[in-house]
């Protein structure tokens, strides 16, 4: 019942996502024009709509696994969680934002939250956000721009939310299926050599199914 309860909580929520990406993704400056050699395929035309639905759809059903396999507190910190990772997914996906508005109070919540739980652990947590921050920011600056500086704030987030040694795992998963899916599209010639990749969308993605799979800082299996 209470996975059933979670699942119809998910649906009004994933309307205030939709609402929030939307405001995130429209500021005219941040706006990715068709003609611009940046542009993917999926942020033209008719496309950003339907990935932004297809990608917010999954909060319903990951609010249901959460709470088949938390406590009750534990299951509505959790969905919080993947609700801000899904929104980063949506506009990293659409406009390579990853935005501070959603990072920065993710932190602090899952941090928070890895002090008030009774099973929380705030050394895994803050420990796992400065080691994959630090090793993003790394990344940053050997690529010069090819990892950003939101990407490394997402690494925070997820280092906060997942502590040891899950967050190293999630970072991992995500990089290689980054790397694996942008060279498929590569191959198959869908994207450009010199088009940016989002991150932030496989990151997010990995963190979501590893928190669901093996918990957190703050919602240990």
């Amino acid at each position: 019942m209470e996975a059933l309860a979670f699942f119809l909580a998910g649906l009004p929520c994933v309307l205030v996502a939709n609402q929030l990406v939307v405001r995130l993704t429209t500021f005219e400056e941040e706006l990715v024009d068709e003609g611009d050699a940046r542009a993917l395929p999926w942020q033209q035309g008719a496309w950003p709509d339907r990935v932004r639905w297809a990608i917010l759809l999954l909060l319903p059903l990951a609010m249901a696994v959460a709470a088949s396999r938390f406590d009750l507190l534990q299951a509505m910190a959790v969905s919080l969680v993947v609700f801000a990772l899904l929104v980063i997914t949506a506009t990293d996906m659409l406009r390579f934002r990853v935005p501070n508005a959603v990072t920065y109070p993710g932190t602090v919540v899952a941090l928070a939250a890895a002090v008030l739980m009774p099973d929380g652990s705030i050394g895994d947590a803050v420990l796992a956000a400065l080691l994959g921050g630090g090793v993003f920011f790394l990344l940053a600056l050997i690529t010069r721009g090819g990892i950003g500086f939101g990407d490394v704030k997402l690494a925070v987030l997820i280092g906060a939310v997942l502590g040891l040694p899950i967050a190293y795992q999630a970072l991992i998963y995500g990089i290689v299926a980054a790397a694996v899916v942008m060279g498929l599209l590569l191959v198959a010639g869908v994207v450009g050599r010199r088009q940016p990749v989002p991150y932030a969308p496989f990151l997010s993605l990995a963190a979501i199914v590893m928190l669901l799979a093996q918990g957190g800082a703050f919602a240990p299996l």
